[in-house]
């Protein structure tokens, strides 16, 4: 009788204990990632009595939380890849947005900007067309300075955003580590409710980052983020900091810290939340910012290049349109040097040729005696050189377009410079000319063929390509000199004259090499110096001798359009990406680069979320509570508790039978 008592006791602690935890479970029904819970019922020792095995009972083994390590990985990796996803469709939209918009977009404004012009090559005399063309260049230059300050702004906001992040990143692995100790000190068996805790913060992790697991044999987890660097190991948790790029400061760095060591894990970091939001910074913000500013430079180094060959409503040679891309100010401001430098060389860049920039940014490290330029973008070295051994001076890096001047200073070991050769002049661009009537849209030179010519010989173009030389700068708003081109008696040849002085001045004769009704350069013919004078007269036709052109200084000519055409057509000459792009085109190619990406991303990101409910759906169908199936048990368990308390009830009466016989 006290064996059938033991037993029933037995019977009722083990599916108290079962009740108890299937009540458990019914209260955590509705907890995110929460595991149920079972009782591990397992039968007592038999005794041998009597020749025959006689049981003992039941008794409650392990509480075990129902639970497969290879779903949680799923789901974490799932998470992390949905999160990564979620975070870059969301600023690649607001960039597709700003790029595309009509009402913000570039492309917009610069057809705006080439129409008005247009409007002057048609009445290059007319004031109020010079108006709207002044206008127009403005509102396309605040185009340009408003698309680049969204930009800004928004890795302003991104940099705010990898700043929590890495916090909460730091606080959750201090959280896992603080579990992880709970756990492994934990008596008997590791506790299931801490388990899961631990876990759920793994997966609230895995939302701001990819990380990689390792169970230990203690129970512990080791957590570890980019490429294996450890963020927690048992209970021990390093701390993820963002900082300040000590080459740009309007970057961040990813650093991992411990103790008083710290590691840069900035490119090695992946997924989740702040994987994308780098990502994001990496593939489409600066690629648009480089973008950006390389056709606001192609516009303004075009533009101004031509602009100066024209002559405005004042008969004064045009000046800047726009602004000058080698500024001296600009020059400075495109190299940052490392706040850890310990040098004081200074340097700046100069840019040679825009159509040849790419979107990169540029490193210029100094190390073992040399410097060694690195595109970024590639990691990979471009040109390895000595600093020079006199300043100033400067290096030429033709294939990239720019030039590296070397100021003043000398640079230490370890010293870097972040060079950013066009990333932001959409900021600096700016329109230079004060009023309309500076805009140049006539050629300062004119062509004239005397009315007693009696060939048919004509003046085809002038072409003015340098308004530097001494034929114009002489004397301000004259030609020095003025020429005249006769053609002698004998057939194909020529003479050139100074008219200086209002008589013929015979500077040189018998000129050879005219081709009649065919194109002919006549300065080139004519040779030294008058191919050097930085502009050419074309003729055709065939004069005859005593026919004569007479070339002066186009004053007064406010009718003329020669040089505002020349200027019209810049809108479609292919000077941006090697040449083989025009401005529109070159703009046009990152508005639909960020659209493929950002419609990728779109893809990916509802891809990633499928699977990451599949994932959850999997783990739930194991793990999670089916509150039927808990009904049940608790009805099984409770019967079996009453059942136990019965044989104890029965136990009681034999044993009480069994006194009264021997009273």
């Amino acid at each position: 009788m006290s064996n059938i008592f033991d037993i029933s006791v037995s019977g009722l602690l083990t599916n108290q204990a079962s009740i108890a935890t299937t009540s458990h479970n019914i209260a955590n029904a509705n907890v995110d990632g929460y595991s149920r819970q079972r009782v591990d019922q397992t039968a007592r020792i038999p005794q041998f009595i009597g020749g025959n095995y006689v049981g003992t009972g039941v008794e409650a083994g392990v509480i075990k939380r129902i639970f497969i390590q290879s779903q949680q990985l799923e789901v974490q990796s799932a998470t992390a890849n949905f999160n990564n996803y979620e975070s870059y469709l969301t600023q690649a939209k607001r960039v597709d947005g700003l790029l595309a918009d009509s009402d913000s977009g570039i492309n917009n404004a610069i057809q705006n900007f080439f129409t008005a012009l247009q409007g002057v090559v048609n009445d290059p005399a007319s004031i109020p067309a010079r108006q709207v063309l002044k206008s127009e260049s403005e509102m396309m230059v605040a185009r340009f300075d408003l698309v680049h300050a969204q930009l800004e702004t928004q890795i302003s906001e991104i940099n705010g955003s990898i700043d929590s992040i890495a916090k909460e990143i730091s606080t959750l692995a201090s959280s896992i580590a603080n579990l992880n100790n709970q756990i492994a000190g934990s008596p008997g068996n590791f506790p299931p409710d801490l388990l899961d805790q631990r876990d759920r913060q793994i997966v609230r992790l895995s939302e701001l980052v990819a990380v990689q697991t390792l169970q230990q044999s203690d129970g512990s987890v080791n957590v570890f983020i980019g490429t294996g660097q450890a963020l927690v190991v048992g209970s021990l948790a390093n701390e993820l900091t963002s900082v300040v790029d000590p080459l740009d400061p309007r970057s961040r760095k990813l650093n991992i810290t411990s103790g008083s060591s710290s590691i840069d894990i900035t490119r090695n970091v992946k997924g989740g939340e702040i994987g994308g939001l780098l990502d994001t910074v990496n593939e489409i913000i600066e690629p648009a910012f480089y973008t950006l500013g390389r056709v606001a430079m192609g516009i303004s180094s075009t533009f101004n290049a031509q602009h100066q060959l024209g002559m405005d409503l004042n008969n004064e040679l045009g000046g800047n349109f726009f602004t000058d891309i080698n500024e001296s100010s600009l020059e400075l401001s495109r190299v940052i040097s490392g706040r850890n430098n310990t040098g004081n060389a200074a340097v700046s860049l100069t840019i040679d040729d825009p159509s040849l920039l790419r979107d990169a940014n540029y490193q210029l490290y100094f190390s073992g005696g040399n410097y060694q330029l690195i595109d970024q973008t590639t990691e990979t070295t471009l040109a390895t050189f000595a600093p020079p051994a006199v300043l100033p001076d400067s290096v030429q890096i033709a294939a990239e377009g720019f030039t590296i001047n070397f100021l003043s200073g000398v640079p230490n070991n370890a010293d870097a410079f972040e060079l950013q050769p066009a990333r932001n002049f959409a900021r600096d661009f700016d329109v230079l000319i004060s009023n309309a009537e500076q805009i140049a849209a006539a050629s300062p030179i004119r062509g004239e063929q005397a009315i007693s010519n009696i060939g048919s010989g004509a003046i085809k173009s002038i072409n003015v390509t340098d308004t530097t030389t001494a034929q114009f700068t002489t004397t301000p708003g004259n030609l020095a000199p003025p020429i005249r081109i006769e053609f002698d008696a004998t057939p194909g040849e020529f003479s050139v004259y100074d008219m200086t002085t209002g008589s013929p001045v015979l500077i040189a004769g018998g000129l050879t090499g005219f081709v009649a009704n065919q194109e002919n350069n006549m300065l080139a013919l004519a040779g030294a110096p008058f191919n050097t004078y930085g502009y050419e007269i074309t003729l055709d036709g065939a004069p005859q001798p005593g026919d004569t052109f007479d070339i002066n200084y186009n004053t007064n000519g406010s009718g003329n359009n020669d040089n505002i055409t020349r200027l019209g057509d810049l809108q479609f000459a292919n000077t941006l990406d090697n040449g083989n792009a025009n401005f529109q085109q070159a703009f046009g190619r990152i508005v639909a680069s960020v659209g493929v990406k950002t419609q990728s991303a779109q893809i990916k990101r509802d891809a990633a979320e499928s699977l990451l409910f599949q994932a959850n759906e999997r783990k739930e169908s194991v793990s999670g509570v089916n509150l039927d199936e808990e009904a049940a048990d608790l009805i099984k368990f409770q019967q079996a508790y009453e059942a136990s308390a019965q044989v104890i009830n029965v136990a009681r009466t034999l044993f009480q039978t069994v006194l009264d016989s021997v009273r």
